[in-house]
């Protein structure tokens, strides 16, 4: 039975993970459209990747063929000193693809080209697991190096690849753990044959598994895993065993805010303090003006003047109100060319917002970060951006804090959480239901995937998507008024 790297990176962290992997294909689920447009951002930045390292050869095999790529590896090696997709593989079931394997000296350096703008810690154990594939394989290796995209980098016309990627020298943290690399080898090996399905408790970070759907079927939709923190969620099941909220007594309970939450299930109840609600109430001046941006993220910078993965505003919802309860005027924004849509966001935005009146945001930290960079961006705007600001209200402060709070929220102060915990309205059943999908929809317009009558029903489901979260806040403020006059919906 094989072992590759990506098993080993499973194995290091859940050796039953690894034996589902290896014995219940049936186990394995489908991959969401979100990891599939990982894998194709991963294919393209590797794909540029490959000229940072030029006259480089690759391996012509296909994925599953493992003896045919490490055999064309070996003929490879005799005559090119840059191969890309090289494989080696041992008697022993390991094997592996470096992205690119360059010769230096008598040795050979081995690099892994990575989308992400770090090193992540991951990444030395996936190279530790390679070094000691090739070498044993016979290709003495003197370096490891990521190679990954450069968050600094600024694009200007067109891409500069040497600048868009930062080249790290990983050698001596893989060799920190290089000695034990072998152990773990035997270990998985043969824990992926054994008969039996290991017996491992789950724990808070489970639930990023691919297998959390089969080991986590008997949590419920709210359990310790949500109410705790993760130290002590962990610890608290390990001992009694148990996910159920009912089962926690307080001294389990680190936090004001989580002794709180486990009340209010308990006795399916509000947690009201009026005062702070209305301490908070009173920081509005009105006209108030409802603000929700999306964004889209691209890793390759498709516009100039735009980093890495930056977030790129293309929509916001906008809903105006002159007084609490008045009915608010809807203004929107949704930019619907292939084109750079920052600037004409910004001038819109400014229009729209007049020159005085809380701007209600959820969760202040992203939209006026998105300010600050329209304002870097575009000097001749960046006194309205930043007076925009200026007036930035946060209405995730009342939930977030507990002046109010529904045990329906299951311990989030999310929009998504709060919004049915306290109206009829709410995200399921809508085409567009969260930013993430509004992000990667969006992004295959861009790109040109989509038909013309995609883009048109996309942009539809966005407008209606965007719209409600500012509309939702609406609601919310109402409710917010009504618990601080002491009404109950």
């Amino acid at each position: 039975m094989f072992l590759s790297k990506s098993d080993y990176i499973m194995g290091l962290d859940c050796v039953k993970a690894l034996w589902l992997k290896k014995n219940r294909k049936d186990l394995t689920p489908e991959y969401d459209d979100r990891t599939l447009q990982n894998f194709e951002t991963g294919e393209k930045v590797q794909e540029l990747a490959y000229d940072y390292y030029p006259k480089g050869i690759m391996v012509d095999a296909e994925n599953w063929d493992v003896f045919g790529g490490a055999a064309k590896t070996k003929i490879l090696t005799q005559d090119h000193d840059v191969i890309y997709e090289a494989t080696a593989k041992l008697d022993n079931g390991c094997f592996c693809r470096i992205d690119v394997l360059m010769r230096n000296g008598d040795t050979w350096d081995l690099i892994e080209i990575k989308s992400a703008t770090e090193v992540k810690d991951y990444y030395i154990d996936d190279l530790s697991f390679q070094k000691y594939v090739f070498e044993n394989a016979g290709y003495p290796v003197r370096n490891c190096k990521v190679l990954h995209l450069n968050n600094q980098y600024v694009r200007h016309s067109d891409l500069d690849i040497q600048q868009l990627f930062t080249e790290e020298d990983v050698s001596e943290q893989v060799n920190e753990r290089q000695k034990d690399v072998e152990m773990y080898v035997k270990g998985m090996l043969s824990y992926q044959t054994r008969p039996e399905e290991p017996e491992v408790p789950l724990h808070s970070s489970c639930s990023d598994c691919p297998f959390y759907g089969y080991c986590g079927k008997d949590v419920p939709e709210y359990s310790v895993f949500d109410l705790l923190s993760s130290k002590n969620a962990d610890l608290f099941y390990n001992q009694t065993h148990s996910f159920n909220v009912e089962d926690v007594s307080e001294d389990w309970c680190s936090t004001e805010k989580q002794l709180i939450d486990r009340d209010a299930y308990l006795n399916k109840s509000l947690h009201i303090e009026q005062e702070r609600i209305q301490d908070w109430l009173n920081t509005l001046e009105y006209p108030l003006y409802y603000l929700d941006y999306e964004t889209v993220q691209c890793a390759i910078p498709m516009f100039d003047n735009a980093k890495p993965y930056a977030q790129i505003p293309f929509q916001f919802s906008l809903h105006i109100q002159n007084s609490p309860n008045a009915e608010p005027k809807h203004l929107e924004f949704l930019h619907q060319e292939r084109s750079d849509p920052r600037r004409a966001l910004a001038e819109f935005l400014i229009k729209s917002c007049g020159k005085k009146g809380s701007i209600v945001v959820y969760n202040q930290a992203f939209e006026m970060t998105r300010n600050k960079e329209l304002a870097e961006l575009f000097p001749d705007l960046a006194v309205d951006l930043l007076a925009i600001n200026e007036r930035v209200i946060d209405q995730l402060i009342p939930f977030r804090s507990r002046a109010l709070y529904s045990y329906k929220q299951k311990s989030s102060a999310s929009i998504k959480y709060v919004l049915p915990a306290f109206s009829d309205l709410s995200y399921k059943g809508m085409n567009i239901a969260n930013g993430g999908e509004a992000m990667s929809k969006y992004l295959a317009f861009l790109e040109g995937k989509q038909t013309e009558d995609e883009s048109k029903q996309m942009f539809a489901d966005l407008l209606k998507y965007c719209g409600q979260d500012t509309y939702a806040m609406v609601l919310l403020m109402d409710v917010l008024y009504q618990f601080a006059k002491g009404k109950k919906k």
